[in-house]
Formats: C-alpha cells, structure tokens, sequence
C-alpha cells in the first residue's frame, strides 16, 4: 500500500507508543512509510524507529501547541495519494491496509461518535448550542465573508455526531480541507495543556474540536464515510489506547481488551531481536503471571487515578 502514508507524532517521552505502534504495523505486514512528527528526540530515538523500516521525521521541536494540534501539519507533508492519521497511543492488530483508505477523494474514513458517546465528548457545560455556531463563525472568519457554508446542521441539535480524531484517512489532495484544519488548530491558545483543555468553552477537545468544526462547515469538506471499517473485524482492528495510562506503564480496564494483540507485538519485537525503547517495562512482559496480575489490578489502578484527578493530585 505504497500510496498511503501513516502519520503520527510524538515526543521522547512517548518512544514506547511509536514504537509499538509501528512494530504492529511491520508484524502484520503492512509495509506503508511511515512519517513522524517528532519534539526532543535524538540519534537514539530516530535509530529504534528507523529499523522498522521506511520510517521517515519531521521536526516539530518548535511546535507552537501541543503535538495533537499539529497533525495536519504533518499530514500535509505526506507525498502518497492518501494520508491516515493514527495516534501514538495505539496499534493496529492485524493487516489493515486495504481498510485503511477512504473509498474515493471526496470521502474521509474517520469514527462518527455513537449517540451514546455524546455526552461524554461533550458534559453538560459544553452547550452545541453555543458550540456549532462558534464553529461555523469561525470557519467563516477564514475562508472569508465571501464564501458560502453551510447553516448549523439541525436546529435542536440532538442528532449531532462527531467524530474521533484518533484515527483519520483522507485523499492528499484534500489540501483545503488539511490546511484549513491546521490553521484552526493554530487559532487555540498556543499554551501545552495537554490534549484536552478543559476551560475552552467551544474547543475543549482542541484538535477534535477543530476537525469535526473544519468537516462540518469548510465548503466542499471530505464527507464522512457511512462505516468507520477499523473495528469491525477481530483480526483486523485499530486499537487505540485512550486511557491516561497507556500499556506501556500499566494496564486499566479499557486497555485490557487489546492486552493479548500488545503483547503478541511486543514478543514479535524480541524474536526480531530489534533494539528496544529502554528495558521491557513488567506491564509489556509477558507470561502467565504477568497477565493474571495486570487483569487484577487494572480496575484498581484506575480508581485510585479517578480518585487523585478529583483531589488535584
């Protein structure tokens, strides 16, 4: 599938997730280039990364926000006929590249939001009331008073789906729709608080908030592909870690799903004898032991970091 490149980023501190999402990649056969926007990384880390074979970097070690808001900065440097986004706190189980790509240039593959999720992606403080009309004001603002977009898209709001921007794959020629994104992104306070941040009322999920604006109103915007093809088959999946703890400190229960296709990833690393990110954290051991202990203290570990978020700890 040399006509599509996967993108992902991340700094030092994050050479684990990299890693292991890349490995999944070459383990199951999927020989895509891979480019990745990088921040505080050395000879080192660009050396553990590179001999998994066709992975090129692009530096974002002046990154004005958090690397989450320069994705399609580093979308935009893709030179295939497609470019997927896949975040560093994941992996791909099993040989996905057919599933990865779009069907055509005028479609996004990306996860629509169930109607269940939406409360969680957006708790009762965050009004789409208020939200979608910002959004579509904003667009407005960059693509000129000249141009025509779209009206809010229903009156009352409650049929709003958004989509998750973990995973994305989208022709190369939608420059439009890419550039306008990033210019978005680079319209939210240029602190790093992380990838959420909690005190903008419209963009409290920055990139996401940015991506489902850009796709909802950005005339001649990708159209969102009906069936988000990632999860569908067991053997062929894009597991994405969205917890705080990611497998590479610790296992909680949302993570325990995928604790067999990350460790199979992990032992696949060791038979190729690949040089590793540091010595094998105990969470990424393998062994019977080793799992019956991470299943038990999953749910635990969760609520204690439950417990300390409230606190402020």
């Amino acid at each position: 599938m040399k006509n599509n490149t996967i993108v992902t980023a991340g700094d030092a501190n994050y050479l684990w997730g990299l890693f292991l999402l890349i490995a999944s990649m070459r383990r199951g056969g999927m020989d895509e280039p891979v480019l990745v926007g990088t921040k505080k990384f050395d000879a080192r880390c660009e050396r553990v990364l590179k001999q998994l074979g066709d992975v090129s970097f692009y530096s974002l070690e002046n990154a004005s926000h958090n690397l989450t808001c320069h994705k399609a900065e580093v979308m935009l440097r893709a030179q295939t006929e497609y470019v997927t986004w896949a975040d560093a706190d994941a992996l791909f189980s099993g040989n996905t590249s057919e599933l990865l790509p779009p069907p055509d240039h005028g479609h996004i593959h990306v996860r629509r939001r169930s109607i269940p999720e939406m409360p969680g992606a957006f708790p009762d403080k965050y009004s789409l009331a208020e939200i979608l009309p910002q959004w579509r004001k904003d667009i407005q603002a960059l693509v000129g008073k000249d141009t025509q977009i779209p009206e809010c898209p229903e009156p009352d709001f409650q049929h709003f789906q958004s989509v998750s921007a973990c995973f994305l794959s989208v022709a190369r020629d939608q420059e439009q729709f890419l550039d306008t994104w990033h210019k978005m992104m680079m319209n939210l306070p240029s602190q790093d608080t992380g990838v959420v941040n909690n005190s903008l009322r419209c963009y409290h999920q920055l990139d996401e908030s940015c991506l489902n604006a850009t796709l909802l109103y950005l005339p001649n915007a990708p159209i969102v592909t009906d069936i988000y093809r990632m999860d569908k088959e067991p053997q062929r999946l894009f597991a994405h870690f969205c917890g705080r703890v990611k497998p590479w400190r610790g296992w909680i229960p949302s993570s325990l799903r995928h604790y067999d296709a990350t460790l199979a990833v992990m032992d696949w690393a060791l038979q190729e004898k690949l040089e590793l990110p540091s010595e094998v954290p105990p969470s990424l051991q393998g062994g019977a032991l080793r799992k019956r202990l991470a299943f038990a203290t999953a749910a635990p570990r969760d609520f204690c970091l439950k417990v300390r978020r409230k606190l402020g700890f």
